[in-house]
């Protein structure tokens, strides 16, 4: 009988552990099935350009059941609990599923009201309807003052906010409003952004952009109606525009299927990936407790080396591959350029990459090539 590989969640990471483990068993050893509540796919770094007016709805999304290797069986279905002793998962409308390995690929989610005010008083583009949300404003912005920074402390993709700091302080440059704005970027740390030798480069572009950074600001409370932000060190700034890293958390079928830790991220071992006291439970991508960026980059590689040790596992071929924590993230920088960070578990300071067009367009072709080869499992 083949092997029944139940995976949680449609995303990057569950889309390309499926795709990969189809195209490296026949089935007749293995059947897959991917269950996520919505059938709607989204290239989630394309909310980024939605927000800057570069990109539009059509451009970063798709229908899930048109993603998928044939063989795949697609569920739009709610997770309500999972059951790694049993070996089952409760969907929201009474079915209950059976698996002989489960992959959590379940991601994030939002929390919002972890901040007081943040839901009333802050913009930002962790979603499609957000990023519409902060489109009009920065296109209709005329003066005034734009805080921009880390607002929760745990995000999808660390380089977000500056991306998008970077590529708002552009647009207004281009709709000749750039000397009428007084742009800053907070961080609850001593600098900009944490690896110290990229900071660097980021801080030089700022300091050119005339973004001033904030330092030892850690947002703790949102007065949306006389526009303030306070923070845990007890200082203020006015804004007129706030755009803030949302605070977020592992959704909530993990969290009260008491898988995960208090927010709900999963622990696993960090080179196998399996959830730690089960040898047929897995998670992966931003679902994870583990020390690495929550990324779709991440997810990717996770991915890649779960679907080849699941492949040696079902067919009992091959020797099994370690997840080492390789990362590598292309970060906007404005003006047609960018630079990038790799890391992994053995070595954590990246290259101080001076911003240049060929990362920019590194990143562009990876956003065509997404659909195409990522997903499908061709890279």
């Amino acid at each position: 009988m083949p092997k029944r590989v139940l995976i949680l969640g449609g995303g990057d990471g569950g889309t390309i552990l499926a795709n990969r483990l189809v195209k490296k068993l026949p089935a007749s050893q293995v059947e897959v099935e991917v269950i996520d509540k919505s059938d709607v796919h989204w290239y989630q770094p394309g909310f980024l350009f939605i927000a800057t007016g570069e990109a539009e709805k059509e451009d970063i999304s798709r229908r899930r059941p048109g993603l998928f290797r044939k063989g795949i069986k697609f569920t739009k279905g709610e997770v309500m609990k999972i059951d790694l002793d049993d070996r089952t998962v409760d969907l929201a409308d009474g079915t209950k599923k059976k698996y002989d390995y489960l992959v959590i690929a379940t991601g994030s989610t939002l929390n919002p009201d972890e901040i007081p005010g943040f839901e009333q008083g802050v913009d930002h583009f962790w979603n499609y309807e957000a990023a519409m949300k902060l489109r009009e404003k920065l296109f209709s912005i005329k003066e005034g003052k734009v805080i921009v920074g880390i607002g929760g402390l745990l995000y999808k993709c660390p380089v977000a906010p500056l991306e998008i700091a970077f590529l708002a302080e552009e647009l207004f440059r281009k709709r000749g409003v750039r000397d009428k704005i007084e742009m800053k970027y907070v961080s609850p740390i001593d600098r900009a952004y944490a690896p110290h030798l990229l900071n660097r480069v980021i801080e030089e572009e700022m300091e050119k952009r005339g973004i001033e950074v904030v330092t030892f600001f850690s947002v703790d409370s949102v007065d949306p109606e006389r526009k303030v932000v306070n923070s845990l060190e007890g200082d203020s700034l006015d804004y007129d525009l706030l755009i803030l890293t949302p605070p977020q958390q592992g959704v909530k079928a993990v969290r009260d299927s008491g898988i995960g830790d208090d927010e709900g991220w999963i622990p696993v071992d960090k080179h196998f990936l399996n959830i730690e006291g089960y040898d047929d439970a897995f998670a992966i991508g931003d679902a994870t407790a583990l020390p690495t960026p929550k990324t779709g980059v991440i997810a990717h590689f996770q991915a890649a080396t779960l679907a080849h040790n699941l492949a040696v596992e079902i067919s009992g071929q091959g020797t099994k591959e370690i997840f080492d924590g390789q990362s590598f993230c292309v970060i906007e920088t404005g003006m047609g350029k960018a630079s990038a960070q790799v890391s992994s578990y053995f070595y954590d300071v990246p290259p101080g990459l001076i911003p240049n067009w060929v990362l920019h367009a590194m990143k562009l072709a990876m956003n065509k090539m997404y659909w195409r080869c990522i997903l499908t499992g061709m890279i």
